[in-house]
């Protein structure tokens, strides 16, 4: 698959106006150019959630979003909802809306902080750079998004480890907030943990599910995924999210596996 040519300086995913988003280049797929790629929506609905006032502090400890059909690289409209409006909890339906259609909807519950006890979890040292990338010159957002691949990845059949950190914005003036990267990161297991052949197979995925805990200290966030099928055209990735502090939450892809046509 050939590389995309990209303006070096463009940082921002969305130009935005008013509810309506318009996708840069950076928001294009990778399995077809004319589609809007996952990982920006998720972006774009964790910064719709970041929007919504809540009448407390709380964290946005679920995150469920399907994939309702593709969503083309032209403006999308978003929406969101508050179902519930409580001091413990607030639950919040948001919808992306392309000419008059429903492409990508989510259900978002956020819960009030406070002090309690914890428990602790493992700490995992940064690797150091020069590992190699997750996506490699493949990525229209590869000028925003370094990653680090412990293990797996692409072309390694198996479970997979990677790092990932977000330069980038996802409207002009408006950088990737750490739930924004968490939305995003959620994402990348299905990459980190591949079973397939990508030249041969496709391995798009119709939802995700996002549990935390917390939101992420510092820059970078922690992918351990492993992904596993029964061989019939599904599967399931589990992904392990943590930071250099520890861990952080869980996410879990439901992939459509289809074969790939030949040129």
């Amino acid at each position: 698959m050939a590389s995309l040519s990209i303006e070096p300086d463009l940082r921002h995913i969305f130009e935005r106006e008013g509810d309506i988003y318009t996708p840069t280049v950076l928001a294009t797929g990778p399995w077809d150019r004319r589609l809007q790629s996952g990982v920006v929506l998720n972006a774009l609905i964790a910064h719709e959630i970041e929007r919504t006032p809540s009448p407390a502090p709380m964290v946005t400890s679920r995150l469920l979003l399907d994939i309702m059909k593709p969503t083309l690289m032209a403006p999308v409209a978003a929406k969101v909802t508050v179902v519930r409006e409580g001091k413990r909890l607030q639950l919040l339906d948001v919808e992306l809306v392309q000419d008059g259609t429903v492409t990508a909807r989510a259900s978002a519950l956020r819960v009030r902080t406070g002090e309690s006890p914890g428990t602790e979890t493992p700490r995992h040292a940064l690797p150091p750079p020069g590992l190699p990338s997750l996506n490699g010159d493949r990525s229209p957002m590869r000028h925003i998004i370094e990653t680090r691949l412990e293990s797996g990845g692409l072309e390694v059949r198996g479970p997979g480890v990677v790092w990932a950190r977000i330069a980038g914005e996802i409207v002009p003036g408006t950088p990737i907030s750490p739930f924004m990267l968490l939305a995003m990161a959620s994402d990348f297991g299905s990459g980190t943990s591949s079973f397939v052949d990508w030249r041969e197979w496709s391995f798009a995925n119709v939802d995700i599910s996002l549990h935390l805990t917390r939101m992420p200290e510092g820059e970078w966030v922690r992918i351990a995924a492993e992904t596993g099928s029964a061989g019939n055209g599904i599967a399931i990735v589990h992904s392990r999210l943590a930071d250099e502090a520890g861990e952080i939450g869980h996410a879990h892809q439901t992939l459509f596996l289809d074969r790939r046509q030949r040129p």
